[in-house]
């Protein structure tokens, strides 16, 4: 098992210190909530006061993970107080510590030891200690090893927590990344009571017919450049048909469909001067790099950033870039 040394570590903060925080990014995913709330569920049987804090909405279609009464839960003047009280900060998946947006000037100024995980490239800042694992194609797997060094009690709540995490961030278990150690990991989770039908059909299932609707005119729309095919959703369309943030959840994997694309995105435009951008890569393509030169984070295959220009100029640039970076890859 790797990273024996910084789990011996953790242990030991966690047998020493009471004031538990978990935070992971902005825009958050599956991988940052599973293994969010994992890591809670295992301090809080040891009887610790711990909380969760993770920037924006959380998205509905993981309340079956009990997510309204975790995170977030409390006050936003409780919640800051707290920040200030930690002794330990778990910061998860967060690939730039930016992304903890309204959480990142608190946390940073916070005394407390501040741990990160993730199996994005991060960058050194000021957190404490980095456990990063790049081959791991989520960060669920890392805190899975995590758990098991600390010889957690696994139960229901952390393993469905896991697994939700892992299915997640592999796409079904899908995308490039996937390995046996993923396989053994997910088999192991199932048998503390898991139901990976149920909990697929909760991530990717769960779209209505209003949604289905938007993306059937969303798709009608499809542009191409090469290998990368993209769709852009423009402020006046989500304004005039009122579109909710999660409504367009889900849309890109319907892109990724396409058998001549490489590469993948949908560009949302929040305002006049801000678009939001998702990438996915199908043949080795870096997103991640492609991402992290806008100011984003990700990992190779999946990626995204949010930037303070035209949504002309983001998706030109972001064609430009798309364009350098297959070039890199061996036809």
């Amino acid at each position: 098992m790797r990273f024996q040394a910084e789990f011996r570590q953790i242990s030991s903060l966690i047998g020493d210190n009471q004031r538990f925080l978990i935070t992971s990014h902005i825009h958050t995913d599956g991988d940052a909530i599973g293994s969010s709330l994992a890591l809670y569920h295992y301090l809080n049987q040891l009887g610790k006061a711990v909380r969760v804090a993770i920037p924006g909405n959380i998205p509905v279609k993981y309340g079956f993970l009990n997510t309204k009464k975790i995170i977030n839960h409390t006050s936003q003047k409780n919640l800051a107080a707290f920040i200030q009280e930690a002794q330990v900060v778990f910061i998860l998946d967060i690939s730039t510590l930016d992304r903890l947006d309204e959480f990142y000037q608190p946390i940073q100024e916070s005394a407390a030891y501040k741990i990160c995980i993730d199996h994005h490239p991060v960058e050194k800042g000021w957190t404490d200690l980095l456990i990063q694992d790049t081959t791991r194609i989520a960060t669920a797997e890392i805190i899975y090893d995590l758990l098991r060094y600390l010889k957690a009690n696994f139960n229901s709540e952390i393993a469905e927590a896991l697994f939700t995490a892992i299915l997640s961030d592999s796409g079904g278990f899908r995308y490039p990344g996937t390995t046996r150690d993923t396989f053994r990991i997910a088999a192991d989770l199932m048998g503390y009571g898991p139901d990976p039908a149920r909990i697929y059909n909760m991530v990717y299932e769960q779209a209505s017919v209003r949604q289905l609707r938007v993306w059937g005119r969303l798709l009608h729309k499809i542009e191409v450049d090469g290998h990368f095919s993209w769709i852009t959703i423009p402020f006046e369309f989500i304004r005039d048909k009122q579109i909710f943030p999660e409504e367009v959840d889900g849309l890109i994997d319907l892109l990724r469909k396409d058998s001549k694309a490489a590469v993948v995105g949908v560009f949302v435009q929040k305002n006049e001067d801000r678009v939001q951008v998702g990438l996915r890569s199908k043949n080795g393509v870096d997103v991640g790099e492609i991402a992290r030169g806008f100011g984003g984070g990700g990992h190779k295959h999946a990626a995204g950033f949010t930037v303070g220009k035209s949504l002309i100029e983001v998706v030109d640039e972001t064609k430009i870039k798309v364009r350098i970076a297959s070039r890199k890859v061996p036809e």
